[in-house]
């Protein structure tokens, strides 16, 4: 995992999870490969932001752009 044997990843990945320990972006950048993840997932707000970054990092960039523009039309403030 990111280069590192198992038992040093697993404590530099807990260490991120207490936030005893921060991360650079080229480290989070190796970790969501890893878990082949986006990286925004890994600092998305809550569990439904999340869940959203996710799924959208499952569709094509046309899809992605197709539905920022029906998110847009269907909450647009009038």
């Amino acid at each position: 995992m990111m280069g590192l044997d198992k038992e040093r990843a697993s404590s530099r990945v807990n260490r991120y999870e207490r936030e005893s320990s921060g991360v650079d972006l080229e480290g989070l950048a190796k970790l969501a490969e890893t878990l082949q993840v986006p990286m925004a997932y890994l600092v998305a707000e809550d569990e439904a932001t999340a869940d959203i970054l996710l799924s959208l990092s499952s569709l094509s960039v046309k899809q992605r752009k197709d539905l920022v523009a029906w998110i847009n039309e269907k909450f647009a403030k009038n």
